[in-house]
């Protein structure tokens, strides 16, 4: 490896560490998903009211919260945030070793940034292009949240990459933790299956068995979670209520039209434009034949599936969906980092005209 390649390496592993710690060190301030999440770690050695006035009294955010205005209503809404086995043990995890729990959740997230980092930057070689990508306002929200979103990032990039290496063992093993992590990640676990069963890359009976399995998975963690479902979370995030479990538990076709039609609307408002443009840029105009080109297809339709069942456009819920696409942009725009090898001939061997894909 030249010097010039180990220098700006090392550049960029110290800017994606000084990343992470501004991220530890600087969480979002008004960020009230993560007061929940640590109601329900300390609910597993503390009664509901014990644990109210901790998290009532410990930011302004909670304290002026109306949700929160007693333990039952604490209490109601840990069910929708509960369905997050994975990231509540990795906070519990963080937690044992004396960190407070709201560092523990900082720490969680900061992490997880770190690891998108080191692994988009073992997809695409590219130092500068990466830390471009990190540095992006929707990627760096991601580190500084107290949400699942980055860990979620972390296992579906994980797992992308691990396919593209044809490492399919492992990248499906990623990808079906990953529901554990967030159960709506079922939606692109499912289309993955088809895409890869549509491409020979799996047996359709395998892929019918793994999606049997993913469901399974939400549906008992929607179980002994005590989640509401999908009906009443939609009514509480988009119609309102005080308690999720005091709203009305079906959602006429007219309230979903005007819910859809207000997320559509804030999509300009938001960096999904650019990314998407990053996406059919790679798509169109990316090196042939590519690592992470053929999975923008699945991961698009994913994207919009999620959209449709839940019509929002934070960016943190399609930041899985962002660092595949900046990773197929990348690999488009230099083949021989992301490759680690010498430019290739210019003339196409019969391998890459038509590839033989094992099927498992």
């Amino acid at each position: 490896m030249k010097v010039g390649h180990v220098l700006s390496a090392a550049l960029y592993m110290g800017f994606l560490l000084c990343v992470g710690v501004v991220c530890l060190l600087r969480p979002v301030p008004d960020d009230f998903d993560r007061y929940i999440y640590e109601a329900i770690v300390r609910g597993r050695t503390q009664s509901l009211q014990a644990i109210y006035p901790i998290v009532k009294h410990s930011n302004p955010r909670a304290e002026a919260s109306s949700v929160l205005d007693s333990p039952e209503h604490m209490g109601q809404l840990e069910p929708l945030y509960a369905i997050r086995p994975v990231y509540i043990w990795a906070i519990e995890l963080l937690a044992r070793t004396g960190l407070p729990i709201q560092k523990a959740i900082n720490g969680v997230s900061a992490m997880s940034l770190v690891g998108i980092g080191l692994l988009l930057f073992g997809c695409t070689r590219a130092p500068l292009p990466c830390a471009l990508i990190m540095a992006s306002p929707a990627i760096v929200l991601l580190g500084r949240m107290g949400t699942p979103d980055a860990l979620s990032a972390l296992f579906i990039l994980s797992s992308a990459w691990a396919l593209s290496e044809r490492k399919d063992l492992l990248g499906l093993l990623l990808l079906m933790t990953s529901v554990w992590v967030r159960t709506d990640n079922v939606l692109l676990v499912l289309i993955l299956l088809a895409w890869l069963g549509f491409e020979g890359r799996l047996r359709f009976l395998h892929a019918g068995v793994l999606a049997a399995l993913a469901l399974c998975s939400v549906l008992f963690i929607n179980h002994y979670s005590g989640n509401y479902g999908w009906s009443i979370l939609f009514h509480y995030s988009f119609i309102g209520g005080r308690s999720p479990a005091e709203v009305p538990t079906h959602v006429t076709l007219r309230q979903y039209a005007v819910a859809f039609a207000k997320g559509a609307e804030q999509i300009g408002g938001q960096q999904m434009s650019l990314w998407i443009l990053l996406g059919i840029t790679a798509f169109y105009r990316g090196a042939r034949p590519a690592k992470f080109r053929w999975m923008l297809v699945p991961f698009a339709v994913a994207a919009a599936t999620r959209f449709v069942l839940f019509p929002t456009i934070e960016d943190r819920y399609f930041a899985w969906a962002y660092l595949v696409a900046g990773a197929a942009f990348l690999e488009g725009m230099f083949p021989n980092e992301a490759s680690g090898s010498q430019p290739a001939s210019s003339t196409p061997s019969l391998e890459m005209i038509a590839p033989q894909t094992p099927r498992i």
